[in-house]
């Protein structure tokens, strides 16, 4: 979705759903594998939004994947649409290891004010890749998910040394009579009775929210080449599969339309029957902020000797008195950003791979207040001022640890989430160089991703940054050296140099870097069954800003410090309350 925009009476949510034609084919034993891109212009760059679902072999794609934008009727909102061939599947997101088929360029007025579909043509270097059609559609305020379950019988056999490979797909039913897909399952290998997994799906997805919308179930002979046979078809709409509705259908008759016409005695292609349908209510992150969940911020920032010595004007750590360091804008981008969201204003600060100049110690994390028993400051400012006062304090050291700053934050995360306390935390790593203990640290994050813990990194400097885009699991989730694969993908790691920018506070960044978490906080939730709570009734506040009978904000957390104790040098001095 496109953020940024303030509010306005004349903005609505506009789905997008994308299907090609006449790809060009830059493949040689095979059809392409297409994904299409789709970028916003900010200013004078683009910005990438999201990306659909690679289709394989396909020259005629119908893609299931939607994107959902802001409409702004006040603004010129300038929209990018790219076709890429996936050549590397690992990193479908780096488009320099894609092969581009084309591209095209509008408005997404042009497109909401095109009728029923706007079409357009696909061109790089003035050569024609294909044809992108678009279908838009205002998305309505529902807040509610479907659950679904189908199994079938007695199918028709397509393929002639074996039996069928099915997979089925949802389409619902736009203004003027044409079908927009929702949904594609997975095939079930050589079966002609099928009994598919159970998948949730938003109804606004589904149906638009509308329970009398009509709906298609296409089921299909899957082949490799991605020329699929069509076995039959059934329409009906979510009121009358939902029991919670009154519903009586379980059972629909799959028809070929073709075969029909020209078997008398046809009867039907086979039998869809749905097993289970439910509806559930769907929560926003909003709805869990405003019932008095607590999102918290923990930094941990690099103090390695790759980034330079400090007094170097070439250092990632000087303290240029022009311009802010990458250090001090991550700060500023990110943690202005997710310092609204925590009540109390407390940040625990921790740094790593310094050496403490009056013992000559190596600590992978430390807090920068340097007292064990108060590693909080109070809001961005304190965590800027502990920054600095903690360069006057260390030498740059090394390596580049992880996984000690993690086991901390992890005992942070420990600390327990109810249906009555509800608290989520959000880690904030900023460094400038590889990871020198890989292991341990995919080991951690596949422990932490059970926990109520984004991980949010920004890359600072020009290193090589292949392995923190290894822990950016989107594609490849990760895996600890026991064979547990992690939970939930919790990571986001983006390069500060990708923004180009040295001076001031990205907010781009920021969004970058955070887009990810409302999901991965709601993914949680609704694992751990927590709803959101009624809005609370606020307490009065002391002169302090403390609420009367609350937990001061320095006890906040694990009730022993989850880092070695031991004060190494005269604390930071913080306000005492």
């Amino acid at each position: 979705m496109m953020a940024g925009a303030p509010d306005s009476g004349l903005c609505s949510k506009i789905e997008l759903s994308i299907s090609c034609t006449d790809l060009k084919d830059l493949d040689t034993f095979s059809k392409s594998d297409p994904v299409v891109f789709l970028f916003e212009k900010s200013g004078q760059k683009w910005v990438k939004i999201g990306r659909t679902e690679m289709i394989d072999d396909n020259l005629n794609p119908k893609f299931a994947t939607t994107f959902v934008v802001e409409y702004r009727f006040e603004e010129i909102q300038n929209l990018k649409f790219s076709c890429y061939d996936v050549d590397d599947r690992k990193h479908i997101d780096d488009l320099s290891k894609q092969e581009i088929i084309g591209e095209m360029e509008c408005t997404l007025a042009e497109i909401v004010t095109a009728g029923q579909c706007y079409r357009r043509k696909l061109r790089y270097k003035g050569e024609i890749g294909g044809n992108i059609q678009i279908i838009a559609e205002e998305i309505e305020d529902t807040k509610f998910e479907v659950k679904l379950q189908l199994s079938a019988v007695k199918l028709d056999k397509k393929d002639f040394f074996g039996k069928s490979d099915p997979f089925f797909e949802i389409s619902k039913a736009q203004e003027g009579g044409t079908f927009t897909l929702v949904y594609r399952s997975q095939p079930i290998m050589k079966t002609l009775n099928p009994k598919w997994p159970s998948f949730i799906i938003s109804s606004q997805k589904l149906c638009s929210g509308d329970w009398e919308r009509t709906l298609r179930f296409s089921v299909w002979d899957w082949n490799r080449d991605g020329t699929h046979d069509f076995i039959g078809e059934a329409t009906t709409i979510l009121k009358d599969i939902s029991p919670e509705r009154g519903g009586q259908t379980a059972r629909l008759e799959l028809i070929n339309p073709e075969i029909k016409k020209k078997k008398r005695k046809y009867t039907n292609s086979g039998i869809l029957s749905f097993i289970s349908v439910s509806t559930a209510p769907v929560y926003s992150f909003m709805d869990y902020i405003k019932g008095g969940c607590q999102v918290s911020l923990i930094v941990a920032i690099d103090f390695t000797a790759s980034n330079g010595k400090p007094a170097s004007p070439s250092s990632l750590h000087y303290n240029n008195p022009y311009r802010d360091n990458e250090y001090v804008t991550a700060i500023k981008s990110v943690a202005s950003v997710l310092a609204p969201y925590d009540s109390d204003q407390q940040f625990p600060v921790f740094g790593f791979g310094a050496k403490f100049r009056h013992n000559g110690e190596v600590s992978h994390c430390f807090p920068l207040t340097f007292n064990p028993q108060r590693p909080e400051v109070s809001g961005v400012q304190g965590i800027l001022d502990v920054y600095h006062y903690a360069l006057s304090n260390i030498d740059l050291f090394g390596p580049t640890n992880f996984s000690s700053f993690l086991e901390t934050t992890i005992k942070y995360a420990l600390c327990g989430v109810s249906q009555k306390d509800q608290q989520y935390f959000i880690l904030l790593v900023i460094t400038d160089g590889e990871i020198t203990d890989m292991d341990r640290t995919v080991d951690r994050i596949v422990q932490a991703s059970s926990l109520p813990l984004s991980i949010v990194i920004v890359g600072v400097g020009e290193a090589d940054f292949t392995k923190m885009e290894t822990l950016d699991a989107d594609d490849n989730p990760l895996i600890d050296r026991h064979g547990k694969r992690m939970e939930s993908d919790i990571v986001q790691f983006v390069p500060l140099r990708k923004f180009h920018s040295r001076s001031g506070a990205n907010f781009s960044l920021a969004r970058e870097t955070l887009a990810e978490i409302p999901n991965q906080f709601l993914g949680f939730m609704k694992k751990q069954h927590i709803k959101p709570n009624p809005p609370p009734l606020r307490k009065q506040e002391t002169s302090f800003g403390i609420s009367q009978g609350a937990t001061p904000p320095y006890a906040v957390g694990p009730t022993a410090p989850p880092y070695p104790v031991g004060q190494v040098v005269p604390p930071y001095p913080t306000t005492s309350v």
